[in-house]
């Protein structure tokens, strides 16, 4: 019995090696540069093993290569590696058609494999038209004053209740919150008074916990996944969006309610397809699913590029003198009325902050894409013509590029002056990749800066942000066992009134 059962183990162990093996020989039949990959680990097996962050380990990665298109492993799954700025312009922008598609990260069914952003070929274009006019500049314009509220509601609360000290991110988070709350689901609240509101709660349960590494197996055991029903959230926590958002549909349109926000282009849509307008039927599901997107994208990437902005003016006072300087300029001008649209376009300064930041600390260290039609790839940094098949997988890294000194001399230093308007022109905006490029890049991009926007002028008008006891000074390393991008410990600030 014994040598049966270990004459079965051995032919199993032996199966798996030798598929793994195989698998890792990929690159070397095509001839090209690429990672000696761990099996089963694959390329990231320092994030995964909690050795390094997610952020660091790709620039790791990415730096271990002189080549313009190499070889790595997403675990089993190979990919080719996209680092010159032209190949990576020929993939996002001049070739789209045979690189629309993203690889497949959550389950079919789920509220996020109906979104915008898993969605595949035609439906993606039907959606992502019908979308885009919920953040055009005028709808910007119109949902500005929803977003203006949340950030002096935000001040309010720090100046009322005297703080000293501030957790920058579970700050942010709240206000981040609250933004979403307001511009795309419809309704107000606020969660620094209000802490324990069910809203912040459940984005807290969703994004927190085991979500990583469901993350992790669902987006490289699709099948698996799919066949096992793997959803990211439970029944609960789909149960609650769905019927918040399909609730309060119900009631605006009972009541005859508008306001400005994502919501309105939601219902925009169900109302064309009523009206025989649209020539796609939309699902309950498939429209929640685009607000619970918009909540997913946002939540944590927009409140981690401004826990990074404010570290960044905390431990460079003279980029904060300068900042407050434009800020107070601009409250001069408006008299002591509220921010104005117009008045935030005019803050050149503040946009150089946010740009940098996003380029040292890009919120999404990596892009994919999956080949739709095959096609040869140059790559002008071995002269070599790559053969990519439909189906291959295709990555960026957003933080090797923009952290590569080819690309951006010194490239930890933390200097806004890269994006001003005369340096601004030297700069390759194919290096610059952190709301994705081409159709597909980021829809929600205008919005996430103006949201930060913002709450700069707002937080740095009245306070000035310096080290705190708890303060990681110098920032360069992230805490590799956090889910979120964040040194060990925290952000933590100290705050004084001007």
């Amino acid at each position: 019995m014994f040598f049966i059962l270990f004459s079965f183990v051995a032919v199993v162990f032996s199966v798996i090696f030798l598929y793994f093996r195989n698998q890792y020989k990929y690159f070397e039949d095509i001839g090209i540069e690429y990672d000696k990959a761990t099996p089963i680990l694959g390329t990231f097996k320092n994030m995964i093993l909690q050795r390094e962050s997610a952020l660091d380990n790709m620039e790791s990665v990415y730096n271990k290569f002189s080549s313009g298109i190499v070889g790595i492993f997403d675990m089993k799954n190979p990919a080719f590696l996209i680092r010159n700025p032209e190949v990576i312009r020929q993939v996002l922008i001049k070739d789209f058609d045979n690189f629309h598609n993203r690889r497949k990260l959550f389950i079919d069914d789920s509220l996020l494999g109906h979104s915008t952003f898993q969605l595949y070929d035609q439906k993606w274009k039907d959606m992502r038209s019908s979308m885009s006019p919920a953040f055009t500049g005028s709808k910007m314009r119109a949902m500005f004053e929803l977003i203006r509220d949340i950030g002096e509601e935000t001040v309010t609360f720090l100046k009322t209740t005297g703080q000293t000290e501030l957790n920058v991110k579970d700050f942010l988070s709240r206000y981040a919150n609250d933004v979403i709350a307001t511009t795309a689901f419809g309704f107000q609240i606020n969660s620094n008074k209000d802490p324990e509101n069910e809203f912040f709660k459940m984005g807290q349960e969703v994004t927190s916990g085991a979500f990583g590494l469901k993350f992790l197996f669902t987006s490289n055991f699709s099948k698996i996944a799919n066949f096992f029903k793997m959803d990211l959230i439970t029944e609960r926590q789909r149960s609650y969006y769905m019927k918040l958002i399909l609730d309060t549909m119900k009631y605006r349109k009972d009541n005859k309610v508008f306001r400005p926000d994502l919501l309105n282009i939601i219902m925009e849509m169900r109302e064309g397809q009523d009206n025989k307008k649209s020539s796609r039927h939309w699902k309950d599901v498939e429209l929640v699913s685009q607000c619970f997107a918009f909540f997913f994208a946002a939540f944590d990437t927009v409140s981690s590029t401004m826990s990074f902005i404010c570290q960044e003016l905390m431990e460079n006072q003279d980029c904060q003198d300068k900042l407050r300087e434009e800020i107070l300029e601009i409250a001069d001008t408006l008299e002591g009325k509220p921010l104005s649209y117009e008045a935030l376009t005019l803050m050149k300064y503040t946009d150089c902050v946010i740009s940098e930041a996003m380029r040292k600390w890009p919120a999404a260290g990596q892009l994919d894409r999956i080949c739709t039609k095959a096609i040869v790839l140059h790559d002008p940094e071995t002269g070599k013509d790559v053969y990519i098949q439909k189906g291959d997988n295709i990555q960026i890294s957003n933080v090797g590029l923009q952290r590569d000194p080819k690309y951006f001399p010194n490239p930890l230093k933390f200097d806004p002056e890269r994006f001003n308007e005369e340096n601004k022109k030297s700069i390759n905006p194919n290096t610059l990749t952190s709301f994705g490029l081409g159709p597909r890049m980021c829809i929600g991009n205008r919005f996430a800066i103006l949201e930060m926007k913002s709450l700069i002028y707002h937080l740095f008008k009245e306070f000035k942000f310096e080290q705190h006891a708890k303060s990681v000074v110098p920032l360069l390393k992230l805490d590799p066992t956090s889910p979120n991008l964040e040194p060990k410990g925290g952000f933590w600030v100290k705050l004084s009134t001007l």
